[in-house]
């Protein structure tokens, strides 16, 4: 149902791109100039405010993140001051999004650690459970349903 109810959120929303995942909401505000870029943003989270207000939602501000994405490294990342209900939102280097994580300079370190740590908990039940009397079509349904489908997730990124 909650899906439905905010299914014209990104129809009211000029300037960004939303994208939209059970309750979990991103926005993506890109310009070349980096002049327009707060005014941008500006306009686009009071049109939040407004539509999120006008439709009796409430924004947990202590859950939003703000991230600068960026290939320079020579200068740091810009990164304009973003208020949401008059309290700033905090940038950070790293964010998880639909499982993956995503940092500022696009680097897949910080989600290949995190993926390694949670294989190596997994190998571990397996071969924890492989010592028990399970024969091996269990075994390969366990490797499949816990190791494999953990590895393949995103692959497609």
């Amino acid at each position: 149902m909650f899906v439905i109810y905010i299914n014209d959120l990104p129809l009211n929303i000029q300037g960004a791109k939303l994208i939209l995942h059970a309750n979990d909401r991103n926005v993506l505000v890109v310009d070349r100039n980096e002049e327009a870029l707060p005014t941008k943003l500006s306009l686009v989270m009071k049109q939040l405010e407004n539509w999120f207000l006008k439709n009796d939602l409430f924004i947990n501000i202590t859950k939003a993140a703000a991230m600068s994405f960026h290939l320079c490294r020579s200068k740091p990342p810009f990164k304009p001051r973003i208020l949401l209900r008059n309290t700033e939102v905090k940038y950070m280097p790293e964010v998880k999004f639909l499982g993956m994580r995503s940092t500022e300079n696009l680097s897949w370190h910080a989600h290949i650690c995190c993926l390694c740590h949670s294989l190596r908990k997994t190998f571990f039940v397996i071969k924890s459970v492989k010592k028990t009397t399970l024969n091996s079509h269990v075994l390969w349904n366990i490797y499949f349903a816990c190791f494999h489908s953990q590895l393949r997730y995103g692959i497609i990124f």
